[in-house]
């Protein structure tokens, strides 16, 4: 399952809580250091231009440079946690993985061009969106690895797949709609008399003009959802036979052509996701947190402190200037 897409108004993205250290020295031109990783200050104000590179967020009312930059460094303080933690875990994404992401991603804002545009809104350019989708899939492959070591009951998992019957269970139909019911009869005898005149019976007949080109193929859908449309939870569903269903608008002649079913046996892992979904967020931020507790994270007091509530970079009595995009930490 792929990660959501989430950008957040004047911050790169909603990343994940991490245990809150003191901050202390780091080493001269550092904005931070995680563990042995520097982030330096060149370093992070190169990301916050890129960041501001397009104007509009920047021209946003109520902006604030030293604010974003906070906001920017501990989103990097959060790669280099999420990164160390899945080495020790021995986790990668693939080529794949990041296609499967970047697709999730396009499918929910409808285009490419338009992921681009929601993320400019939300901080992140174009040339950062990559690092972006690269981050939330290695994300998503931490929470799969951390979800595959709970434990499930049976009972759960069958509960969990007959929730989602219809996604596992489905049949393969054709169909003809029609305005009544006389004449839904009369193509049900033809069709059942001789099953190869169906495609050219949808094409004279059928008033549903998405299909009737097609020969009537609507392709698969859920099993219980079919009989529900054919008035009993226990109708028949044979591959080969033929029935009519009624809509509130019209009648509709079902040619049931084949039917598929995925055992809970090759879906174990899907729905142990959908089971412990909402204990996921959760077990990763605690991972990354003893992460972080082992390496140790420190914060240039230039730049802010952990705060303990907001799991965030804040600002402190001697932030740096919103207006010096080039300002180094004197540590």
């Amino acid at each position: 399952m792929a990660k959501p897409l989430r950008f957040a108004s004047l911050a790169l993205v909603g990343v994940l809580g991490v245990p809150v250290l003191s901050a202390c020295s780091t080493s001269p031109g550092a904005a931070a250091v995680v563990g042995s990783q520097r982030i330096t200050t060149g370093a992070l104000q190169a990301q916050v231009n890129a960041s501001l590179s397009g104007g509009k967020l920047a021209a946003q009312q109520g902006f604030n440079r030293a604010t974003f930059t906070r906001q920017l460094l501990g989103h990097l303080i959060n790669v280099d946690l999420l990164n160390a933690v899945a080495a020790d875990r021995h986790l990668s994404v693939t080529k794949q993985d990041i296609a499967s992401q970047t697709a999730a991603f396009v499918q929910q804002t409808g285009s490419y061009a338009a992921l681009q545009q929601q993320a400019a809104a939300g901080g992140v350019s174009a040339s950062q969106l990559p690092g972006f989708i690269r981050y939330a899939a290695l994300e998503q492959k931490l929470s799969s690895a951390i979800i595959a070591t709970l434990t499930a009951t049976p009972a759960q998992l069958q509960a969990e797949y007959q929730k989602d019957i219809d996604q596992y269970d489905q049949v393969q139909i054709a169909q003809i709609s029609v305005k009544t019911k006389a004449l839904a009869n009369q193509i049900l005898s033809k069709v059942r008399k001789k099953p190869s005149t169906f495609a050219a019976l949808a094409k004279k007949y059928s008033i549903d003009t998405t299909t009737k080109a097609k020969g009537g193929l609507v392709g698969f859908v859920g099993r219980s959802q079919l009989q529900k449309a054919l008035g009993s939870s226990t109708a028949p569903v044979t591959p080969g036979t033929f029935a009519i269903a009624h809509s509130s608008t019209d009648f509709v002649v079902v040619h049931m052509i084949s039917r598929r079913t995925t055992p809970l046996s090759q879906v174990t892992a899907q729905l142990k996701t959908a089971l412990f979904s909402s204990q996921a967020s959760t077990l990763v931020t605690k991972a990354i947190s003893a992460e972080a507790t082992k390496l140790g994270v420190h914060v240039s007091p230039r730049y802010g402190r952990w705060d303990n509530t907001n799991d965030a970079v804040v600002a402190t009595t001697s932030q740096v200037s919103s207006s010096s995009p080039t300002a180094s930490s004197t540590g």
